[in-house]
């Protein structure tokens, strides 16, 4: 019978209770189906020549998976995990039997690692190659993938404490980060709307997820004083047609408030769902729609002004896709009145999905799977306990992060797939 392959639901928590070797199997299993992989294993092996080869390439990029999944902050640390857990060297591809008799040390020295991250930096853009390929396999294999996203920006500090006066990189300072300051809103114990600004010394990983899975499908990364704003627009700008075309919605915080980029999602026929701020000045609580009796918040809350100055707020009705117009009703006179309210007369706050529905609300609650993404980079990858000064390794750190992620869920996807192969081979 032949086999019927299917796409397959993912869930991020099925791996997450897996033991770390299971999990780094998964992952090696994953990385190692991906023909990127290879075009990347074989174009540092050709630059390393002929010779002897005490620590080939494959062995090296296992090692830095490993110390991600094991959760090491860098190579000494994972490397005495190697020296006591032998199941892990085997997996890697360590051989105890050359040490034992063939004068080859156990587990690769420190300049043997240092070596090949070097080596490892000049190739970025074949380890992106190889995190487009995994993010298309999600596309082909996991069901509706990419149709609701989430985009957020991730504050990462450098590990170095600030800038130093010498702009020559040497590995112990950091001379691409800068500083950025973020204000955050939160209620003291009175109630009361407070303020609080704080420094950070570092990048920013801007990152757009799938919602359901809470996989990375596209990334940049910065310095954490550049506009989330602009880095979002390059973020769709570089989307393949094929992405923008499965993409419906798409689920952003205020700090993405853009009249441009609002337009450019729904250019691309996607309906973002963005928290706006209060750009409206002089105080002003509303303002008129056109020449009629109607009025709106800065919310999206939409009102009927009666003569006797009295405010009557409207009940939402739903969407007119072809006018593009939110519809909005009351009784008055004991007749029902519907009013339209095209959204392109103010396009920040009139959106597809009207902002005061519960639509929205329930539709905008999803972006937190982007904040669970973010919590996973910091948790389960250490990137608040990290050792890394420059731009290059903190991009080569987070591409080897979400190829991971991404890897671990492709692995658990193709067993998925081989035992339901299977069951239906019966």
């Amino acid at each position: 019978m032949d086999i019927i392959t299917q796409k397959t639901i993912f869930d991020y928590m099925e791996i997450e209770i897996l033991g770390d070797l299971e999990r780094l199997q998964l992952v090696l299993e994953g990385i190692l189906d991906t023909k990127s992989f290879w075009k990347l294993i074989n174009t540092l092996n050709k630059e390393r020549g002929n010779g002897r080869n005490d620590n080939p390439n494959l062995v090296m990029f296992k090692i830095y998976v490993a110390m991600k999944v094991y959760e090491h902050r860098g190579y000494s640390s994972i490397r005495r995990e190697l020296m006591r857990n032998s199941d892990l060297r085997k997996m890697i591809g360590l051989i105890d039997g050359e040490y034992l008799f063939g004068g080859k040390k156990l587990v690769p020295t420190k300049g043997a690692w240092t070596g090949f991250s070097k080596n490892l930096m000049k190739h970025q853009d074949l380890v992106d190659d190889i995190f487009e390929e995994n993010v298309n396999f999600m596309y082909e294999n996991v069901e509706s993938f990419g149709e609701e996203t989430a985009l957020d920006g991730k504050i990462i500090h450098s590990f170095a404490k600030g800038n130093n006066k010498k702009t020559k990189a040497d590995g112990r300072r950091d001379i691409d980060a800068d500083w950025f300051c973020k204000e955050q809103s939160y209620i003291d114990a009175k109630g009361e709307t407070k303020k609080k600004k704080t420094s950070y010394f570092g990048y920013e990983a801007h990152i757009l997820c799938d919602v359901k899975t809470e996989l990375p499908i596209a990334y940049e990364l910065e310095k954490a004083s550049i506009s989330e704003v602009l880095m979002a627009h390059k973020i769709l700008d570089e989307l393949s047609p094929k992405k923008l075309l499965v993409m419906n919605y798409s689920y952003l915080d205020g700090g993405y408030d853009d009249i441009k980029l609002i337009q450019k999602y729904k250019s691309n026929n996607i309906i973002p769902l963005i928290d706006i701020r209060n750009m409206w000045k002089d105080g002003e609580k509303t303002k008129q729609y056109k020449n009629t009796n109607l009025v709106y918040t800065y919310e999206g809350e939409i009102f009927y002004v009666h003569e006797n100055g009295s405010y009557e707020r409207l009940k939402y009705k739903g969407y007119d896709k072809e006018r593009e117009a939110l519809r909005y009703s009351h009784k008055i006179k004991g007749k029902i009145r519907v009013y339209r309210i095209e959204i392109k007369y103010d396009e920040r706050i009139f959106l597809p999905v009207a902002r005061d529905s519960k639509k929205y609300q329930k539709l905008y609650a999803k972006r937190t799977s982007v904040e669970r993404l973010n919590g996973r980079i910091d948790r389960d990858y250490l990137f608040n306990d990290h050792f890394i000064r420059s731009k290059k390794k903190m991009k080569l750190s987070l591409s080897i992060t979400f190829i991971i992620m991404l890897s671990m869920a492709k692995g658990h996807i193709k067993k998925k797939q081989s035992n339901l192969a299977s069951l239906v081979n019966i």
